[in-house]
């Protein structure tokens, strides 16, 4: 067994996409993308004669004419030129890209082609796709209606040796410049320790397809030991609701323009971890990855270094799958490779934006052991299944410095066991002993929420009431009232007539 899991990892390494197999595109006309391009190269160490410029392209939306001319002819000559070959292409001898990176400025979405004026497609035969998604069968021949069947959805081998071939293409964009450079900048600074923090889930969609996606999000994390945030009603998280620092993965579904703590007019603290990876599952996430409105472009502005979304109405069982996607970089891969794996559909409307190179979660990391989310894995690891191994552990650290937040992770965690009464309990000793009124407020609320989840409705309402009061004045009170409305108590029947009327009136009328 030792050796087989010594294979194993090792395989997870030889896996792993190199910067030699990465082409770097950029809008030769744009200085913002060739400067980004340029840094990119730099920080990851990718060889100058794999840049590849496009010229006569902006960033929007580009015709199926222009497409084919303007950037799948330029980088197949391109490639030929410089001894690079695609996936999908001839070998004879020269040098693998497995794997494509668009900069700032190339076109997102690749239009409808229009037929005696009308589109040339409808539904699932249309010809719209997102430019990045097309290009993954860059050399190929492919029909431009509808999608196709990506080979390696949820496949276990190495991409270098399947078929048929199929491009990973990512992209670093995003609504300003500094979006754009902590994308690059800050993956290899990450993966010198590892992403370590809490994981947010919100679940409660349209769909059980999609509810499936965030429940296994949720499971993977509960399984790794992460702290998680499993929000499960039918609500998206309320608009200002004090999310917790040190967000490393945040998954969650279903509204078209984000809200909750990532919309724009939210409280402009709350910034995701450093390397975070974030997604919300919406048919029209990436429509535009500029505006700050839009779910990528919204959880880039909020610090997100890997989303994901779709430039159109790709339906629901052809988007990035959350589940394998994060099973993926749960398990080392690389944000390209997870990609791949995850997506049922090439030549549609999914794109990935960030590194293609980054690693979250790398088998070789060496993390901090004074970081308390290394100290909670290394709990949780310890207790194993037993809730009681793992309470008495929590008990010997909550009077450390960091204590409040133990506190709070071993709450979420007695609530995921449906301990209501205990994860209660220790919501409280958080919410006195975080240092940041935030904090102390989530936690106040998450106290009152598992009161009553533990069947005591009333005691959980008069505390909803003070907090109201207390935050009257605050930009958090909607997400307190949002968060305690399913408590508040209903009004008293009308007292009926002697007719039986319930409001005064003949019962008859």
């Amino acid at each position: 067994m030792r050796y087989l899991l010594l294979l194993l990892s090792l395989c997870v390494c030889a896996w792993g996409l190199e910067p030699t197999e990465v082409a770097v595109v950029y809008n030769g006309q744009s200085e913002l993308s060739k400067a980004a391009a340029l840094r990119y190269c730099q920080v990851r160490g990718i060889p100058h004669d794999q840049l590849l410029p496009l010229f006569g392209v902006a960033r929007g939306n580009i015709s199926r004419a222009d497409f084919e001319g303007s950037i799948m002819q330029s980088l197949l000559v391109q490639g030929h030129s410089r001894g690079l070959m695609w996936p999908a292409g001839p070998r004879n001898g020269r040098k693998l890209m497995r794997a494509m990176v668009l900069m700032p400025d190339i076109p997102l979405k690749v239009t409808e082609t229009m037929v005696n004026g009308k589109p040339a497609g409808t539904g699932q035969r249309r010809t719209e796709a997102a430019v990045d998604s097309e290009l993954m069968l860059l050399g190929a021949q492919f029909p431009t209606a509808g999608m196709g069947v990506n080979p390696f959805y949820k496949k276990e081998f190495p991409a270098k040796n399947a078929r048929p071939s199929v491009m990973m293409v990512c992209r670093i964009d995003g609504p300003d410049e500094e979006c754009i450079y902590r994308m690059i900048n800050e993956p290899p600074q990450v993966e010198k320790k590892g992403l370590w923090g809490w994981v947010v889930t919100d679940n409660g969609g349209p769909y059980k397809a999609g509810d499936a996606m965030i429940t296994e999000v949720a499971r993977l994390a509960n399984l790794r030991g992460q702290p998680l945030f499993n929000e499960t009603s039918r609500a998206t998280l309320p608009d200002a609701f004090p999310l917790m620092e040190q967000v490393i993965a945040y998954f969650g579904w279903y509204t078209r323009s984000a809200n909750g703590p990532f919309r724009k007019e939210a409280p402009s603290d709350f910034k995701l971890a450093k390397g975070a990876v974030a997604c919300h599952l919406h048919s029209f996430s990436a429509t535009d990855i500029y505006n700050g409105v839009s779910w990528v472009s919204a959880l880039l502005k909020r610090g997100a270094c890997v989303t994901a979304g779709n430039v159109a109405e790709p339906y629901l069982g052809a988007c990035l799958n959350y589940g394998v996607f994060y099973e993926q970089l749960l398990s080392g891969k690389q944000v390209a490779e997870a990609a791949l794996v995850a997506s049922p559909s090439v030549s549609w409307q999914c794109i990935v934006l960030g590194d293609p190179l980054y690693r979250p979660f790398p088998t070789k990391a060496r993390p901090d052991r004074n970081n308390p989310y290394v100290i909670w894995q290394g709990l949780r690891r310890r207790a194993g299944n037993s809730f009681l191994a793992l309470q008495l552990a929590v008990e010997k650290v909550i009077g450390s410095h960091n204590g409040a937040l133990y506190a709070e992770m071993f709450a979420w965690y007695s609530a995921e066991e449906r301990k209501f009464d205990i994860a209660s309990e220790y919501f409280a000793v958080s919410a006195k002993r975080h240092y940041k009124k935030n904090d102390r407020l989530r936690s106040s609320l998450m106290q009152a929420s598992t009161i009553a989840a533990a069947g005591n409705r009333e005691r959980a309402w008069q505390m909803f009431e003070r907090l109201m009061q207390n935050y009257a004045t605050s930009p958090y009170l909607n997400a307190i009232k949002a968060t305690a409305e399913p408590c508040r108590p209903k009004p008293a029947p009308a007292a009926a007539d002697k007719k039986g009327s319930a409001n005064g009136e003949p019962a008859d009328k």
